[in-house]
């Protein structure tokens, strides 16, 4: 489901912060039982990092949400965005990224890589605060 993300304008986003606002803004729409369920979005975005569309691609259940490369790329190469952020909450609270998350983040980063379109970053976020792997350092 196509988001209407025109509010947010030519909004420029340069950080982990500026995305996990424009994130909670969109996901505070949603209501009742829904919010305990997980939410995968992907936000696409044009060259100079502003939003040329965001794209819920998966409710899922309190603790699991399906994502596959190729829901998460569809709309990419539909809008001819050659970058995207995924992102998906956590109902729990929890922060930090399962197994699952960590191994879903290399799978759709390397899926970017063959398509030629760059996964920025996947960030899990909360009412309370999100957790960004741009933000990580991997040694």
């Amino acid at each position: 489901m196509i988001i209407d993300h025109k509010q947010f304008g030519t909004t420029k986003l340069n950080s982990a912060e500026k995305v996990y606002e424009i994130l909670k803004e969109v996901h505070s729409k949603v209501k009742g039982f829904d919010r305990d369920k997980e939410h995968f979005y992907v936000i696409g975005l044009t060259r100079r990092i502003t939003i040329r569309y965001i794209d819920l691609i998966s409710v899922g259940s309190l603790t699991f949400t399906a994502a596959e490369p190729r829901e998460i790329y569809r709309m990419a190469v539909h809008q001819a965005a050659g970058i995207i952020i995924i992102a998906h909450t956590h109902p729990s609270g929890n922060l930090e990224p399962s197994e699952v998350d960590k191994k879903l983040t290399n799978k759709i980063r390397e899926a970017g890589r063959i398509l030629a379109i760059e996964m920025i970053d996947h960030i899990i976020f909360t009412d309370e605060g999100f957790y960004s792997f741009a933000n990580e350092v991997v040694i």
